[in-house]
C-alpha cells in the first residue's frame, strides 16, 4: 500500500511541476512554486492547484469570455467609433500621449471618448454625490462593487435602491461574492425582495474553493441612466468616509464621469452581467444612449477606460500602466497601496526616472497587510538607485490607485500594481487626457505629500541585514499573493 501511494504521489509531483513550467508566465512565480512543491510535499502541490493556475490562458470562466465577445461585437458595430475624429480634434489635449490611444484602441477596442469630470476624493465627497446622482435616476442603475458593508453609507445606498425600485427603475448589482460576504444575509436579501437584480460577479461554492476564490470582482463602478458614471478605489463601507469615526484617517480617490465615456463604462459592466446573471443585456439605445458630442458639456478633457481581468488574453492594466511610464517626459506621480511591481514594471520606471522623469510614488508607511508592506520594500532600492522618488503616508492608510503624467494624463481607477490586479482580479480604471483635470490630480498629489515622509536613499541602502532578509522573504511570499 505505501508502494502504491508513494508511486502516486510521484506521478502526481512530475504532472504538477510539468503543469508549473507550462502554464506560469512568470520566471520568478515558476521558481517560487517548483521550490514550494518540493519543499513542502503535498501542501506545496495543494497551493499550486488553489491559486497557482494560469487562468488567463486556460479560460475556465469562458461565460465571461464569451460574454465580453458577444458585448463587444453589437457595441462596436451599433457605436460609432470616433476615436480618430476626436484625436485630431482634440490633439492640443492629448499631446505626446497620442501613441497611448492608438495602444489602448488596439488593446481592448477602447474608443476615444468625449468626457466630464469631477474629481471625489475621499468618501465624504464620493458619497453625498453618489447619493444624489441615484436618487435623480429615471430609467435604470448599474453597480458593480469589490466591497459592499451593512454600515451607515451601506444602508443609505440600499434605501435610495429601494426607493428607485419602486418608482420603476430598473436596478442591477453585481457584488464580489467574497469580500461582500457579510451583506448576503441582509441588505441582498432586502434588495432581492424588492425587485432589485442582484447577483454575484464570481459565486464562490466549495466545491469551486480552489479555482474561484483566487479571482475577485475588484472594481467599483456605478451607472446611472448612461448618462454619468462613477469608478475609482472606494468601496461602499464607513471606513472610507473620515466624516465617520472609524478610528483611521482613509484616503482615497473616485471619479464622475458624464458624456460619452460612459458608454464604454457601461460596456464592461454589461459583460460582467452578463457573465454573472440569468437576465442577460444586449445593445439598445436605453442602456447606450446617444451621447456622442462634448457641446452639450463643454467638455475639455476625453478619455478611454480599459477593463482587465482573466478573460482578456494578455494583462491589460500592466501592459498600460507599462505604456504610461514609457510615455512620460517631465513628471510621474502615482499613488498605489499595493506595489508589488513586476519585472516590466520596475523596468518601465527606472527607465522613466534614468530619462530624467521626475517619478514620485506614494505608499502607505502602515499597510492593511503586512506581507504586502513588507514585499513591496523589497523593490525601493532598485528604484531608488534609478532616480525615483518615495514617499510613505503616514496620516493614514492611502488606499488610491491614481497617476498622473506631465500634467496632461491622469488615471484614477481600481487597478493595484500587484500580480493580483494585473493577472487574477477583474478591475477597470479611466484614462483621462486634458490639462485642466490632470492639474487638479497633480494638486491633490502634491497636498498628500504634506502628510508623507520622504525614503532617503543613503539610509535605505544602510538598513540593517535583518530589515533585508525580512523584506526579501516577503517578497517570495508575495509571488503567492
Amino acid at each position: 500500500m505505501e508502494i502504491i501511494c508513494l508511486i502516486a504521489y510521484v506521478l502526481l509531483l512530475v504532472y504538477t511541476v510539468l503543469r508549473i513550467l507550462l502554464d506560469t508566465d512568470s520566471t520568478p512565480k515558476t521558481l517560487a512554486y517548483l521550490l514550494l512543491v518540493f519543499l513542502i510535499p503535498g501542501i506545496g502541490i495543494i497551493v499550486y492547484f488553489a491559486f497557482g493556475i494560469n487562468y488567463r490562458h486556460r479560460k475556465t470562466d469562458s461565460r465571461a469570455y464569451e460574454a465580453q465577445r458577444a458585448i463587444d461585437t453589437d457595441f462596436l458595430k451599433e457605436i460609432d467609433d470616433t476615436t480618430l475624429e476626436l484625436l485630431e480634434s482634440h490633439r492640443n489635449l492629448i499631446g505626446h500621449f497620442e501613441p497611448l490611444v492608438h495602444f489602448l484602441r488596439g488593446l481592448g477596442q477602447e474608443f476615444l471618448a468625449p468626457v466630464r469630470l469631477s474629481l471625489l476624493v475621499n468618501g465624504e465627497e464620493k458619497f453625498p454625490e453618489v447619493l444624489r446622482v441615484l436618487e435623480k435616476a429615471e430609467y435604470f442603475i448599474h453597480m458593480e462593487y469589490y466591497a459592499w458593508e451593512n454600515d451607515v453609507r451601506g444602508n443609505q445606498i440600499k434605501e435610495v435602491l429601494l426607493n428607485k425600485v419602486k418608482e420603476g427603475v430598473k436596478i442591477r448589482v453585481l457584488y464580489d461574492d467574497f469580500a461582500s460576504s457579510k451583506i448576503k444575509k441582509n441588505i441582498v436579501r432586502e434588495l432581492e425582495k424588492a425587485g432589485v437584480l442582484i447577483h454575484p460577479k464570481i459565486r464562490v461554492k466549495l466545491r469551486q474553493f480552489a479555482n474561484r476564490l483566487n479571482h475577485r470582482d475588484h472594481r467599483k463602478i456605478i451607472i446611472v441612466d448612461g448618462k454619468a458614471g462613477f469608478v475609482g478605489g472606494i468601496n461602499i463601507s464607513d471606513r472610507y468616509d473620515n466624516s465617520i469615526d472609524t478610528g483611521l484617517y482613509w484616503r482615497d480617490t473616485h471619479v464622475k464621469v458624464e458624456g460619452a465615456l460612459v458608454n464604454s463604462l457601461q460596456r464592461h459592466f454589461i459583460v460582467s452581467w452578463n457573465s454573472s446573471a440569468p437576465e442577460g443585456l444586449s445593445f439598445s439605445e436605453v442602456l447606450f444612449p446617444g451621447i456622442k458630442t462634448d457641446s452639450q458639456y463643454g467638455i475639455a478633457t476625453v478619455g478611454q477606460m480599459v477593463a482587465g481581468g482573466p478573460i482578456y488574453p494578455v494583462s491589460n492594466i500592466m501592459l498600460s500602466y507599462m505604456r504610461i511610464f514609457t510615455l512620460a517626459r517631465e513628471r510621474l506621480y502615482i499613488t498605489n497601496p499595493y506595489f508589488i511591481p513586476n519585472e516590466s514594471i520596475i523596468n518601465a520606471l527606472c527607465q522613466a526616472a534614468i530619462s530624467g522623469v521626475d517619478v514620485r510614488i506614494m505608499v502607505p508607511e502602515k499597510s492593511d497587510s503586512a506581507i504586502v508592506g513588507a514585499a513591496s520594500r523589497y523593490y525601493f532600492k532598485e528604484l531608488l538607485n534609478a532616480g525615483v522618488r518615495i514617499f510613505l503616508y503616514k496620516k493614514g492608510f492611502v488606499h488610491a490607485k491614481t497617476v498622473v503624467a506631465d500634467t496632461g494624463l491622469s488615471v484614477v481607477g481600481t487597478a493595484n500594481m500587484d500580480i493580483r490586479s494585473f493577472d487574477l482580479n477583474f478591475e477597470i480604471m479611466s484614462v483621462l487626457y486634458g490639462k485642466e483635470f490632470a492639474l487638479q490630480m497633480e494638486t491633490m498629489f502634491l497636498n498628500d505629500l504634506e502628510d508623507c515622509s520622504e525614503v532617503i536613499p543613503e539610509e535605505w541602502y544602510s538598513m540593517g541585514i535583518g530589515k533585508r532578509l525580512v523584506y526579501a522573504v516577503a517578497r517570495l511570499i508575495s509571488a503567492f499573493l
